[in-house]
């Protein structure tokens, strides 16, 4: 350690030397000041529009807030200020069908995509029905 100080005890100018290096990773996170938190922009009408015309279409929070470049929480509460309700319940009918083209092997993904639902609704009302979930085939 002696020897590596010495090194650096008169180094040329630019050089980081360890005592610089120490300090710097002593200093608390705490000392920094917190970054500036960014508002966020308001939507304007026609994007509004082409937001609820695209929730129409799909019916899918998910997909309309990547296809529009929006986060899902922002998609959700654009719905609900205009009276959208976005939560859609399987009926018995549709589950019974998703039930059938579980069982030929169909994915939970495969059948929401036929059915219009998202996965994970899919397979809440196959286990709801007590159809055993399958384990998660892993593609590589």
């Amino acid at each position: 350690m002696v020897h590596l100080l010495q090194v650096y005890s008169n180094p040329d100018p630019g050089v980081v030397v360890p005592q610089d290096l120490l300090f710097r990773s002593s200093q608390s996170e705490l000392d920094k000041p917190p970054l500036p938190s960014k508002r966020a922009r308001q939507l304007r009408s026609d994007e509004i529009d082409r937001l609820l015309s695209h929730y129409e279409h799909l019916r899918n929070v998910r997909t309309v807030a990547r296809d529009l470049g929006l986060s899902r929480t922002t998609v959700s509460r654009v719905l609900a200020q205009h009276g959208v309700r976005t939560s859609r319940a399987m009926t018995g009918e549709q589950v019974e069908i998703a039930a059938g083209l579980y069982r030929e092997g169909l994915s939970s993904a495969a059948i929401g995509k036929r059915l219009g639902f998202d996965n994970h609704t899919i397979l809440n009302g196959l286990r709801q029905r007590g159809i055993e979930i399958r384990p998660r085939s892993h593609r590589g």
